[in-house]
């Protein structure tokens, strides 16, 4: 359930940072949170926000490209 709920959450930040970066940020709390208490099989908390950063990141850049070219 909890990586349901962390999934859901990863995917609902990816599609809020479409509209505006600062909508993510609820949805990243929340997913902060259930890898700190879920069996998440990374080294760190640390490592899983910096992925998912990342990830929103590459998402903006790919909008933000996608944008200007219009």
């Amino acid at each position: 359930m909890t990586s349901t709920a962390f999934t859901i959450c990863l995917i609902l930040a990816a599609v809020m940072v479409m509209i505006h970066p600062a909508f993510c940020i609820p949805f990243l709390i929340p997913v902060y949170i259930l890898a700190g208490k879920g069996r998440m099989e990374l080294n760190s908390n640390t490592s899983i926000i910096i992925g998912i950063v990342g990830f929103i990141t590459i998402l903006f850049i790919f909008a933000a490209i996608c944008q200007s070219l219009k």
